[in-house]
């Protein structure tokens, strides 16, 4: 272990001596040995020693109470004070600066030893708990910060379960109570209002579950084999299906047929993800791209709309979850769809991207790997 350097702060140049050679027999480094308080703060200044030895009379405008005040304060190096100066008065400033020793000249080499020895000691067990502090508060703030984001998150869940609750009991209000007297085009726009409401709990449901499972590590990839170009164009008829002709879905492929082993489940989420939030943020009448690039080593798909753009600043946090754009305004949302899509992507070894600009619609870039199988499907398929 490296010895402990030590200042001596002491005006008298026989017993500055002495200590220094007292000092250096009992193992101690003495980085300086000085006159003034002046003189040891510019000494501290170029190199900090790991403690100071004070006489309180001083050459100089500084005494050595007012010099280990200073240098308390700027350093924070322990003090032991060596001296003469016994009287009350003395004592009472002694105090107040808070040393780690006092010793009466002339001194004793054990007590000496003893004093500074502990008051290294100390001093290190005193940083320890100061590091100890420092560390728990920002533990306890990035609990608090923790907390805050479950709050809010909590809430934002709410407000999204709330209005399909809301729709779902004011229409079934509006069955029970006028059933009889509805015509039976407001009566089938009940149901199907119930209908729409359900299904979004349900997706925000599923969103919740899957991205527990993603936090606990229960979210795993199963790869089976799929024929990658009818796996995404049944999706996209699904929607085009489900959104009648409110939105233009465009797929294309640079291959007709591809087997590969993709986990089924992760990479419907996916597509599932990234298509709803082109149709959310699309105006009616838009269109909505799904393109396939195959290499010789990836799948690249690619999900591009004429929204309404992602604003640069949000870009940095689109995949957290609970994550929102500044310029969504009254589109619903919980900010869990492109958080459940970063990890259906990272899950099978792939990568995912964005492009957009406000007004200017959304690219979202996806490249997994390309895994061909082999399976009867594509035996049959090159008959």
């Amino acid at each position: 272990m490296d010895s402990a350097r030590i200042l001596i702060v002491e005006d008298e140049k026989l017993v500055a001596d002495d200590l220094q050679e007292t000092l250096q027999g009992l193992g101690y480094e003495v980085s300086a040995s000085v006159a003034s308080g002046e003189e040891a703060l510019a000494k501290i200044a170029e190199a900090v020693p790991d403690l100071v030895l004070m006489d309180i009379r001083l050459a100089g405008v500084l005494d050595g109470v007012q010099t280990s005040d200073l240098i308390q304060s700027q350093f924070q190096i322990p003090i032991v004070y060596l001296t003469a100066n016994a009287d009350c008065t003395t004592l009472e400033r002694v105090k107040a600066s808070q040393p780690f020793g006092y010793i009466l000249k002339p001194f004793d080499e054990k007590i000496l030893a003893t004093t500074i020895d502990i008051a290294l000691s100390r001093h290190q067990a005193e940083k320890e708990m100061r590091q100890a502090l420092s560390t728990t508060e920002v533990e306890l703030q990035n609990i608090k910060q923790k907390a805050q984001k479950q709050s809010e998150h909590i809430s934002i869940l709410a407000h999204e379960l709330r209005n399909p609750v809301t729709t779902i009991k004011f229409a079934i209000e509006m069955l029970m109570n006028h059933n009889v007297n509805l015509p039976e085009d407001k009566r089938e726009r009940y149901i199907e209002r119930i209908q729409n409401a359900t299904k979004s709990l349900n997706n925000l449901l599923e969103d919740v579950l899957t991205l527990e499972r993603t936090r606990v590590n229960k979210l795993q990839c199963l790869p089976i084999p799929i024929e990658f170009v009818s796996f995404c164009r049944e999706v996209l008829e699904t929607f085009q299906l489900s959104s009648g002709d409110l939105y233009s879905f465009v797929f294309s492929s640079n291959e007709s047929y591809c087997l590969v082993y993709l986990d089924d489940k992760l990479l419907w989420h996916l597509l599932n993800n990234l298509l709803s939030n082109a149709v959310k943020y699309s105006p009616k009448g838009g269109n909505i791209w799904l393109t396939i690039t195959f290499t010789a080593e990836t799948i690249n798909l690619q999900v591009k709309d004429q929204g309404i753009g992602i604003p640069a600043e949000a870009q940095t946090t689109l995949f957290e979850p609970f994550q929102r754009a500044s310029n969504v305004g009254k589109i619903p949302g919980s900010g869990l769809g492109l958080a459940i899509a970063k990890q259906c992507v990272t899950l099978q070894g792939g990568t995912i991207t964005v492009e957009s600009a406000v007004g200017a619609g959304a690219t979202f870039t996806v490249i997994l790997p390309r895994q061909n199988a082999s399976y009867p499907l594509l035996a049959k398929k090159q008959k």
